[in-house]
């Protein structure tokens, strides 16, 4: 059986050693646009500031001499009747199975001059080696345009390397999209004793060139201003790349659509990662959860069924963590709720941090939480994870996810209250596969 893996990164590597550890025989190849073999790509943001070597990027790639590494290689099209993938090298490979793990790419701001070689995004390891060489060739002055959390983390690590930074966000305060204003401006302080300036309300109008080509500065609308700089970096999120998924007919910003086994609408062809529309156990619908561990699960579940299994796959669940100085905040699930049922808690304790949770009729369905100065914090933020994943009730949690008390054994032998079942998802199944 001849298995074709697009994208080498969490989802294709679980899914290429899922698939190995399954069928001894089967006949794996790993394609890659990347010149790097599988990496750990969170890692980016921390080599970059030097707070871990370089050597911790490379993975183990275990039954490697029964899976075929192709890196340099982009596949342009894919034919689901003659089962194959065409290659920009002008040739092609054949398949029996095929699963598209092509992950996602940094959102373009929509400016001219932002393909200039001074400009980044923050995805893959490219991204860091070329800021880094910026750096090195003299750059002093950094725009991290975007306070999500790759912003927050970009600009943790340039001010890291010495830079001045300014971190230029459109909302309030950063991680908008996870804590309320409050909590954001406490991580605005902790960024800005790293010595990155934040300025809220800034929303980039256009990037200024100077005669050799490279950006010299960003004008910013309102306020009005216009900040210089050696280099930029945009942190406003990514997209799922389905570019080949589209050619096929299905797949969209939103992603690529799979069933409870992970197989797209074409037979023989399933998705896994961050370009993968599977079952958010906390909003109870299929959305992309862009993170690594949801990758890894996806990737080797995938592989198992492309390797003759039948399994359902339980739901993904957002999850997110990031340092930055004395904080640490780590969040999952629904963290800023639209209008309808759900109800928001949330307390700020100056000696314990903040704590966040979600819920929707009663159930939590998301939690926030920021420890300070290594107090309790996020250490306790599995035991919500592991609440949110069975859809407790927050009444028959053991404990109170707002204050410190916990009953440990309560918890571990407590009854489950209902929620999602895994492999309870079950969409339309696409024919055959």
């Amino acid at each position: 059986m001849r298995h074709v893996i697009v994208g080498a990164s969490a989802a294709g590597l679980a899914a290429a050693e899922a698939v190995c550890a399954v069928d001894p025989s089967a006949e794996v190849t790993l394609l890659t646009e990347e010149p790097y073999p599988p990496y750990c790509r969170p890692l980016i943001s921390y080599a970059l500031a030097g707070e871990v070597p370089h050597t911790l990027y490379d993975l183990p790639l275990r039954c490697a001499d029964r899976i075929q590494v192709r890196t340099s290689t982009r596949v342009l099209r894919v034919d689901p009747e003659e089962k194959a993938v065409f290659l920009k090298k002008g040739e092609s490979l054949s398949f029996d199975r095929l699963l598209l793990a092509t992950g996602a790419v940094p959102r373009l701001l929509g400016m001219a001059g932002e393909d200039a070689a001074n400009v980044f995004g923050f995805r893959a390891r490219a991204d860091a080696e070329a800021i880094d060489r910026e750096i090195r060739g003299g750059a002093r002055t950094a725009l991290v345009l975007g306070g999500g959390l790759v912003g927050v983390k970009v600009a943790h690590a340039l001010a890291a390397r010495g830079l001045e930074v300014t971190l230029c966000i459109g909302s309030e305060a950063p991680l908008s999209q996870v804590v309320n204003p409050e909590a954001g401006r406490r991580v605005a302080e902790a960024l800005e004793e790293e010595g990155v300036a934040v300025r809220t309300g800034y929303r980039p109008s256009a990037l200024v060139g100077g005669e050799d080509g490279r950006i010299t500065a960003v004008r910013f609308d309102p306020p009005g201003e216009i900040l210089r700089c050696d280099l930029v970096v945009r942190g406003k999120g990514v997209r799922p790349r389905t570019e080949l998924a589209e050619l096929l007919g299905f797949g969209d910003r939103d992603g690529i659509p799979v069933d409870a086994r992970l197989r797209t609408p074409l037979p023989g062809i399933w998705a896994a990662g961050d370009v993968a529309r599977t079952f958010d156990v906390a909003w109870q619908a299929p959305r992309v959860n862009a993170i690594w561990p949801a990758a890894v699960e996806q990737g080797a579940l995938a592989g198992r069924n492309m390797a003759g299994g039948h399994e359902a796959y339980p739901g993904s669940l957002a999850m997110n963590s990031v340092k930055v100085g004395r904080l640490h905040l780590v969040s999952a699930g629904i963290t800023r709720p639209p209008e309808g049922p759900y109800e928001v808690r949330e307390v700020w304790d100056p000696a314990a941090g903040y704590r966040r949770v979600v819920l929707r009729d009663g159930v939590l369905v998301g939690a926030v939480v920021i420890g300070t100065d290594g107090r309790p914090g996020p250490d306790r933020t599995g035991l919500l994870i592991a609440a949110i994943r069975r859809g407790d009730r927050i009444a028959d949690l053991p404990f109170d996810p707002l204050v410190d008390r916990i009953s440990w054994s309560g918890f571990a032998f407590g009854r489950k209250t209902g929620g999602h079942e895994p492999g309870g998802y079950q969409p339309p199944r696409p024919a055959g596969g």
